[in-house]
């Protein structure tokens, strides 16, 4: 699936994961509702890290950006996700 930069997308079901790169915990679309399940999603560090690996939250609105270096991401509305 093709991103378009600067798209939006609503209500985005997600779940916390460790980031076997980094080691850091991030989180990612959960799968089936039309976005990579490998894209990240950006939002508060506290919020990442004050629930278990594994939680689920939701977005309400995401954007889709790019990072100087290339890598396209997701950014939360106020970098704000829900925990379900």
């Amino acid at each position: 699936m093709e991103l378009i930069i600067g798209e939006f997308y609503d209500n985005i079901k997600c779940e916390s994961f460790k980031d076997p790169e980094t080691g850091r915990v991030r989180v990612r679309p959960l799968p089936n509702q039309g976005l990579p399940t490998k894209i990240v999603i950006e939002c508060r560090r506290s919020i990442r890290e004050e629930h278990k690996i594994g939680t689920q939250f939701r977005a309400e609105n995401v954007k889709v950006c790019k990072k100087t270096d290339g890598r396209v991401y997701l950014r939360a509305k106020d970098q704000m996700i829900y925990k379900l």
